[in-house]
């Protein structure tokens, strides 16, 4: 459990330890609850379809590997039963309703306290991350050697992130990259604007053992101060961000274990 600042203050930032399941799970009032769940843990064959939705198994069978199918499906299946736990509703009954840049959220009727979530997952592995009342967003990406770095950062970050990433030693760029995308992408997503957003309209820091945080937004230094962004330690070879629209929140984290 952490505090993590808008201002950066808290210099330690998640310390890689992933809990497991409370044995009562409260709602997440004053803190963030992200949860680790891993997309290739063994389940009974079929578990995961009894409480998706049947758009949501239109959905995973349109898929045209079994393995993503799967993943799919498995991150749908921990989501609703998460979900289910925190607002004390049957998993299969949950209902979404979607924004139009393709964010999920509950449907105004299930969702009286405001519980805000979001869902992120790359390879074999998936983060969830719950709140409530602020907005929230959460990245996850699997670190790739063979990216041209160089040439995404030149399509996607800022004129102050590249020149962030300039100045890293060698060592440090792809790190520094991956760094860079999971702080923006998870500020993306907590607004839902999505592809509407510029991602060049907003700087976060690029260093990718320092501080995250929220620079400026189109030019201005002052708008970023409200958002709250946090690194988490996932998993060796990933990255991963949590950001919060607010001005602190407290960070707890745990492993999903599948109970199918």
């Amino acid at each position: 459990m952490k505090e993590v600042s808008a201002s950066g203050d808290q210099k330690q930032g998640h310390d890689g330890s992933w809990l497991q399941a409370p044995a009562t799970r409260t709602f997440p009032t004053s803190r963030v609850d992200v949860w680790r769940v891993c997309l290739d843990e063994p389940v009974k064959a079929g578990s995961e379809a009894s409480v998706l939705s049947t758009d949501e198994i239109a959905r995973a069978n349109r898929f045209h590997f079994e393995r993503d199918r799967i993943h799919f499906s498995r991150c749908r299946s921990a989501l609703r039963s998460l979900l289910a736990s925190y607002l004390a509703i049957p998993a299969a009954e949950i209902a979404f309703d979607y924004l139009s840049s393709g964010k999920p959220q509950l449907a105004a009727g299930q969702n009286p306290r405001e519980l805000q979530f979001n869902v992120s997952h790359s390879a074999n592995m998936a983060l969830i991350a719950f709140g409530s009342e602020h907005r929230l967003g959460v990245d996850i990406e699997q670190i790739r050697v063979d990216v041209d770095t160089n040439s995404l950062a030149e399509r996607f970050f800022s004129l102050r992130e590249r020149a962030g990433l300039q100045a890293l030693p060698d060592h440090l760029r792809v790190p520094g990259f991956f760094a860079c995308w999971t702080r923006k992408e998870a500020f993306l997503k907590a607004t839902g604007d999505g592809l509407s957003f510029p991602l060049a309209d907003f700087s976060v820091t690029t260093h990718p053992d320092l501080n995250p945080e929220l620079e400026e937004i189109r030019g201005n230094t002052e708008a970023g101060k409200q958002w709250s962004l946090a690194d988490l330690s996932a998993v060796d070879g990933f990255r991963a961000t949590v950001a919060v629209e607010s001005a602190f929140a407290r960070l707890e984290t745990y492993s999903y274990v599948c109970t199918c």
